[in-house]
């Protein structure tokens, strides 16, 4: 690895700490509505605002050992946790994609991913918000990924979320409208081929999942699953490893 590929990544590592801190603040503003009305960070068991040292992204989480200095409260392990994997996805971006515009696009993918998936699992709500910012990131990759003809961008989009639209209608639901929105705009990400994995990772894993919650007696029966969260490790493993599976699916099958 040349030295600045090297500096990129340990860059990207620590800044993508430093943005999972504010991923968290995303997690649990949006949701509330209340974005915009709130200019501090505070502790949500006891109001103190936070100093800059309470919200060091995971070393102060570890140096309070999971409570609040002012409350003693315990403080969600999902902060630290929400911090450190944005780091490591940012990092594998900067190992993977280099210094290059497709790496700031998928960094802020994998943000938007994350801050997407908490909110699914607290809510069972995907924010427009979200769905329209991962649209807006792929405007840029018709024109610097080369990888994915533009067709296929448009054809990603449709390939899931037409026919689970489609089932949405004739069933007269069980298919939430934001795993259909979060299909679309990430079909306009990675193209038709990657789209197809994403599903199938996403639909595998989901089955998976719930299927051990359920022998668990984790959860009862009928008990609703969020699929965004599959989405959106389908689509972070198909970011990375999406090339390599329909170039060895190509060989497969001779095409």
């Amino acid at each position: 690895m040349e030295l600045g590929h090297l500096l990129f990544t340990v860059f990207s590592a620590f800044f993508g700490l430093a943005v999972g801190s504010f991923l968290n603040v995303c997690i649990y503003r949006i949701p509330k509505g209340m974005f915009f009305k709130e200019k501090h960070s505070y502790c949500p068991k006891c109001g103190a605002t936070l100093k800059w040292y309470d919200m060091i992204p995971v070393f102060s989480w570890i140096f309070l050992k999971g409570r609040c200095r002012n409350c003693h409260e315990k403080i969600s392990a999902r902060y630290p946790v929400v911090e450190a994997l944005n780091a490591v996805l940012w990092t594998l971006s900067a190992y993977f994609f280099g210094l290059t515009a497709n790496a700031f696009v998928y960094d802020v993918l994998f943000s938007a991913l994350i801050v997407m998936t908490f909110i699914d699992i607290d809510t069972k709500e995907i924010p427009n918000g979200i769905v329209l910012l991962i649209i807006i990131l792929s405007i840029p990759l018709f024109f610097t990924a080369r990888d994915v003809i533009w067709w296929q961008r448009l054809a990603g989009a449709a390939v899931i979320s037409v026919p689970l639209y489609l089932i949405a209608l004739v069933s007269g639901g069980g298919i939430g409208g934001g795993d259909i929105k979060l299909f679309f705009a990430l079909g306009l990400v990675l193209g038709l081929y990657k789209t197809l994995i994403c599903a199938f990772i996403a639909i595998v894993s989901a089955g998976l999942i719930g299927g051990v919650l359920l022998i668990s007696k984790k959860v009862k029966k009928g008990f609703e699953l969020p699929l965004g969260p599959f989405i959106a490790l389908g689509g972070v493993l198909t970011v990375f490893l999406g090339d390599m599976t329909v170039n060895a699916l190509r060989a497969l099958f001779g095409l």
